[in-house]
């Protein structure tokens, strides 16, 4: 009986465990320079594929992000979903989709991300590809060729306020 009930403590804990990690973690919100509206999944999806897109600023976790280190890039987690921002089918193509999907351990240049530029907005490029994080005509997030004239390539990280 006693063992019974420590093993079942036990496994609480480690239940509990990662809730408490991700309650300290810093979330920030990725403020695009052309519109003013965020990163965010489409329809606060936690679906695997949902597409990233801009959305006016709100209260959603779906438009908050970790940044996750890892090695000379990051990894760019949602709070809401805990998936990160992946470059669909591992696609090296302009225009190709960013979605949100479940990290991967390996083969994962594509959900890794370095920021290119300097300043206060700057640059989100993919590992995989060299391209950057744009959006398209519809507020959808794509990949494209770096352009120093496009302010919708331009992120600036905001702290949220807990």
């Amino acid at each position: 009986m006693c063992r019974r009930l420590l093993a079942v403590a036990a496994v609480g804990l480690l239940i509990a465990a990662p809730r408490a990690v991700a309650a300290d973690a810093k979330y920030v919100k990725l403020v695009n320079a052309g519109t003013g509206k965020v990163l965010s999944i489409e329809n606060d999806s936690t679906d695997a594929e949902a597409r990233a897109v801009l959305a006016k600023d709100g209260d959603s976790e779906s438009q908050q992000w970790q940044l996750v280190k890892d090695g000379d890039h990051y990894k760019l987690v949602n709070r809401k979903s805990g998936k990160v921002l992946d470059v669909a089918q591992e696609s090296t193509d302009e225009d190709a989709p960013i979605i949100q999907w479940d990290d991967k351990a390996e083969g994962n240049d594509n959900q890794r991300w370095a920021w290119d530029g300097d300043g206060k907005s700057r640059r989100l490029k993919s590992k995989s590809s060299g391209l950057v994080l744009d959006a398209d005509n519809d507020g959808k997030i794509v990949q494209k060729k770096a352009n120093e004239k496009a302010k919708s390539q331009l992120w600036e990280v905001v702290e949220v306020k807990k």
